[in-house]
């Protein structure tokens, strides 16, 4: 049994590759107002969000205000065979679909997200010099009853790769925008902050044993610290009365790794038992981004553009010497070979009168995959051209003479058609074989909608 479990712990964990993404806020969006104007947001800045897209945004505002918001994510993806062959595909809650000829629909894909934001204004706490307000912007989706669902991911086995469970998790954002010259130099900095914690790593599904049942892998983790914040920072000119912004931010890249760590098997109503290997993982990775930006508002309408640098190249496979087999043998792909990418966007703000407005917005989002066709892995990814629109009203609440916003957003993806060849793949590692991976066609679209409700004071 222990060959077994080890064979197929392999197939999971030294076989697997990480968890990659960009995440929800650049496959989507950070705020129903960011969302709206096709995230063209690093030049505008001008609610919670700026937090995550550039936080010398923040600086703009004056007093305090809370977003309370709700976004819903709906991808439908039709992944297809080409000789009509069987097809095992994983989606990001943990299913796995198993031997269809065809994938359609968005089952498993979907997320529930709902989004707090603040702007606290600093001064009215501590009396500083220069004008200073903080941001944060925290997304939880429902369906997450965990801080992070780690997959792991036979490379033999297509998996979405935008749209997987890296946007499935808690997304933090902190800033601090600081006024440094009066009504027109800003300055932010803050960061992504991911939260660590003691806990176990489970891997369902293992079929162990005579009576072959599911049986649950376990590796405890331990971590050193409770909090890592990965750097941003940002700056914001406002020349002509405010009425141009131009906006350049950078993001550093987000990665949780998990040391190696020993794995036992976890049988009902049994002392666990060590299996005698590490697990090692990189659960997240999101790359290093540069952003450049300008706005500006001629009145009753407001143009917003900006380009995208996200250094994807960054990144390569952990060491193989974190996972291994009892044998000493490991999986190493090869470098990825991803590609650096450049996103473009644009967003129009169209003032219907004092209280409301119509928002429209553009992203052309390209994949930073390589061609799949030839490789061992099969991350499913193409790129796309993201259209949006939106609303927003705003009004005073007579009980408390307050302003209060209420906005409107929804977003549809169009993913390019491609098709992935693999005749004779093959590969050994470890009594371990994979060979005739299927062939597949991959089109698709992607819908995203949300609503805001933001207080002033």
């Amino acid at each position: 049994m222990g060959k077994k479990v080890l064979l197929v712990l392999c197939t999971l964990c030294v076989f697997s590759l990480p968890a990659l993404g960009s995440g929800f806020p650049d496959t989507y969006a950070f705020s129903v107002r960011s969302l709206a104007l096709g995230g063209a947001f690093t030049a505008v800045a001008d609610d919670f969000s700026a937090a995550y897209y550039n936080p010398a945004g923040l600086a703009q505002f004056t007093g305090n205000r809370v977003n309370l918001e709700y976004l819903y994510t709906s991808p439908q993806i039709d992944v297809k065979t080409l000789d009509g062959e069987d097809l095992i595909i994983r989606l990001s809650n943990g299913e796995v679909k198993n031997n269809p000829t065809e994938y359609k629909g968005g089952s498993g894909l979907d997320l529930r997200i709902p989004i707090i934001g603040l702007a606290i204004d600093i001064n009215d706490v501590v009396n500083l010099p220069l004008h200073c307000e903080l941001g944060l912007a925290i997304s939880m989706p429902e369906k997450n009853d965990v801080m992070y669902r780690i997959m792991a991911y036979p490379p033999d086995q297509p998996h979405f790769f935008r749209y997987g469970n890296d946007i499935d998790r808690i997304h933090a954002a902190l800033g601090l925008g600081f006024e440094l010259v009066k009504d027109l130099v800003y300055f932010g900095v803050g960061g992504q902050v991911m939260l660590y914690g003691d806990g176990k790593i489970y891997i369902d599904g293992l079929s162990v044993g005579v009576d072959d049942e599911n049986k649950n892998v376990v590796a405890q983790v331990k971590q050193s610290s409770l909090l890592k914040l990965d750097p941003s920072a940002g700056i914001m000119i406002t020349p002509f009365e405010k009425k141009l912004k131009i906006g350049f931010s950078y993001r550093d890249k987000e990665e949780v790794e998990i040391d190696p760590m020993p794995a036992v098997i976890s049988v009902d109503g049994l002392p666990e038992a060590n299996l005698g290997m590490t697990m090692g993982l990189n659960a997240f990775f999101t790359p290093r981004e540069f952003s450049l930006g300008a706005s500006y508002d001629f009145g009753p309408v407001m143009l917003s553009g900006e380009a995208n640098l996200q250094k994807w190249s960054d990144y390569k496979f952990s060491p193989a010497d974190s996972a291994a087999d009892s044998t000493g043998q490991y999986f190493f792909p090869g470098d990825p070979d991803f590609d650096d990418t450049v996103n473009y966007r644009l967003g129009v703000e169209i003032k219907l009168n004092d209280k409301g407005s119509v928002m429209l917005g553009y992203c052309h989002l390209p994949t930073p995959i390589p061609d799949q066709s030839g490789r061992v892995t099969n991350y499913i990814d193409t790129d796309k051209d993201m259209f949006s629109l939106g609303g927003k009203y705003s009004f005073m609440v007579p009980s408390l003479n307050k302003p209060m916003t209420i906005e409107g957003a929804f977003q549809y993806q169009r993913l390019k058609s491609y098709t992935v060849y693999k005749d004779g793949i093959t590969g050994d590692n470890g009594g371990f074989t994979w060979r005739d991976q299927v062939s597949y066609e991959v089109s698709g679209d992607a819908y995203a909608g949300g609503v805001s409700i933001g207080l002033a004071w």
